[in-house]
Order: structure tokens, then C-alpha cells, then sequence
């Protein structure tokens, strides 16, 4: 197999006239092209299969990162499904886009020759916040009580991670009350971008114990409230474990873009019926606009004086 991985090696310099949709080769990983061939790997992809492999070396059936390699266009990357990590999880994540049937198309923007795998990504496409506000239900790895945290993580282009803080000795119904500040992610490849939730719990030690996690593509998240199914290393349900969650997916760019739209209606619309301005460009003029009622309320808001909160049961979600 490593002689045919340094033969393909080789073969990428060739022109992409002389490949073939027929063909299929191997590469182990560490025989990979650099990133100096990377555009070069990416052109055979077009024309040609791929198959990636773990190195011989990994004895104890650990595994590399998938990600570069799908984004270099690689059709099959080959993991050591046993063992539960975070780049099977990824795996699993990345064909759950298709009803898990074993094959994903490739996103369209590889298809183009502007495209770079290894180029800095510098337009943002979408910025997701995230707020776990609680869980229910998470499984003991031991006898002891569970004392979770959460960490929200971003996998594709660059990392970024955040957890929440440590809930002591209730892995029930633990909840993490706001203000709470949100995670904010910035997304530059929404098809091969990921959202993980991974849940955690604190030893006597101080040591982070692995419970649970959630892995999905980011390209399927929507905004809003959401029920969370957890499930183990092996991307396995477990029953009832959930997390609670606020999400909020923006598109960049998408509010000023009608904001803008708006006003230029608005004012097309004014200078049309010839009346008074519609437009609030003061202060003073959103004042006087604003009803009663409203400007009451900002005021009550605004005030140091706050008033007792109702307190909300939420003895529903957890039973």
C-alpha cells in the first residue's frame, strides 16, 4: 500500500487531462501531499477518487483529524470506527446530512478554481450565538454525583471554544441561570463547519470526565429554543439526556442589507404622498412618535429601581 501511495504522490503533477473518474488510489496519511500540492490534490479530486487511510503506526486505534482532507476535496477518509473520539463524532455529524445513506455531495464552492483549502478565510458568512441554559438526565460514569459543565465548541476552519460554569453535585436537572453569556461564533464554511456540544463533569480532582455530546453540521442549525438529544462517545442516543439551548443564526451582513432597503422604500414612499417625514432621523421625533404605553415601558426598563421577577416553574420541561 505505501509503494501505491508514492506512486499517486508522484502522479498528482500530471496534467488533469490524464485522469480518469474510473480511478481509485490510496494514500496512508502521513504520505499525503503538503500543502505546497495542495491546489494540485485538489484537481485530481475533481477528476479522479481518493481514498485515505490511518498509518500503521496507530496501534491503539487512534485517529487523525478528517477535516483538512474533506476539505481538499478527499472522497473516502477512512477512521477507526471503534474507537469514540471526537473526529468519528465529526464523521458521523457530516453524513447525518443525508439521512446518514453514506455518501455526501461536495459543497459547491470546491468546484471552483478560485478555491484554496489552505487560503485564510476572511468572508463571514454567519455568526451563530449559543446559551445552554440546562440539561436533564445526564448519565453517571460513575457512583459519585455528576457535576457537568458544557463545552460548546466550533469545528472547521479555526476552533473555538467556550463552557459554561460547573454545576455542582445535580446531573438531574441542572440549570444555569441567566444573565448568561452567550457563545459567538463566527462561520466562514457553513457546509463543512460544525456545532458540538460536549458535556462534561468535574471529579474530586478537578479532572473533566467525558458524559455526553452532540455534534451537528451547521448548515442544518436553526434559531430558536431548542431540545438537544445527547448521546455517547460512539454517537449512540442516550435515553431522555437532553440539553436546552438558545441559538441565534444571523447570515452577515443580511440585516444592514434590509435596513437599508427599508429606509429606501420609506423614503421613495415619502416623497411620493408628500406628507410628513416617516422616518425617525432624531431623537426628539422618535419620542414624540412613540405611543404611551411604550415609552412607559422603556422607561420601567431603564429604571435602577427593577421589580421583583416572576418566577417561572419549570417543572414541565423536566418531566
Amino acid at each position: 500500500m505505501s509503494l501505491c501511495s508514492e506512486r499517486v504522490t508522484s502522479a498528482i503533477l500530471l496534467p488533469t487531462e490524464s485522469y480518469s473518474y474510473k480511478e481509485i488510489r490510496s494514500f496512508v496519511e502521513n504520505k499525503m501531499p503538503g500543502k505546497s500540492r495542495g491546489n494540485d490534490f485538489l484537481q485530481y479530486n475533481r477528476k479522479a477518487l481518493s481514498r485515505i487511510y490511518p498509518k500503521g503506526q496507530r496501534v491503539e486505534s487512534s485517529n487523525y483529524d478528517p477535516y483538512p482532507l474533506w476539505a481538499g476535496g478527499c472522497h473516502m477518509v477512512a477512521l477507526n470506527i471503534q474507537t469514540a473520539d471526537k473526529y468519528t463524532q465529526l464523521n458521523s455529524a457530516l453524513f447525518s446530512m443525508n439521512g446518514q445513506t453514506g455518501y455526501v455531495l461536495q459543497p459547491e464552492f470546491m468546484r471552483y478554481d478560485s478555491y484554496d483549502p489552505n487560503q485564510e478565510k476572511k468572508k463571514v458568512k454567519y455568526e451563530i450565538a449559543v446559551r445552554v441554559i440546562a440539561a436533564r438526565h445526564l448519565p453517571k460514569p460513575g457512583r459519585s454525583i455528576v457535576s457537568p459543565f458544557v463545552e460548546i465548541e466550533l469545528c472547521g476552519h479555526t476552533d473555538e471554544k467556550l463552557k459554561t460554569l460547573v454545576y455542582r453535585d445535580n446531573g438531574l436537572n441542572p440549570v444555569w441561570k441567566s444573565p448568561a453569556d452567550s457563545a459567538v461564533f463566527t462561520v466562514f464554511e457553513p457546509e463543512l463547519t460544525f456545532l458540538r456540544f460536549v458535556v462534561n463533569e468535574e471529579d474530586m480532582f478537578s479532572d473533566p470526565n467525558f458524559v455526553a455530546q452532540a455534534t451537528f453540521p451547521v448548515k442544518g442549525i436553526r434559531s430558536g429554543y431548542r431540545s438537544v438529544p445527547l448521546k455517547n462517545g460512539y454517537s449512540e442516543h442516550l435515553e431522555l439526556a437532553s440539553l436546552l439551548v438558545y441559538i441565534d443564526v444571523q447570515q452577515a451582513g443580511k440585516a444592514e442589507e434590509e435596513l437599508y432597503s427599508s429606509s429606501s422604500q420609506l423614503k421613495k414612499r415619502q416623497a411620493e404622498v408628500g406628507g410628513e417625514p416617516l422616518l425617525y432621523e432624531t431623537h426628539t421625533n422618535l419620542q414624540r412618535a412613540a405611543p404611551p404605553h411604550q415609552h412607559t415601558l422603556l422607561a420601567r426598563e431603564g429604571s435602577t429601581q427593577r421589580t421583583k421577577e416572576k418566577k417561572i416553574n419549570n417543572s414541565k420541561f423536566y418531566s
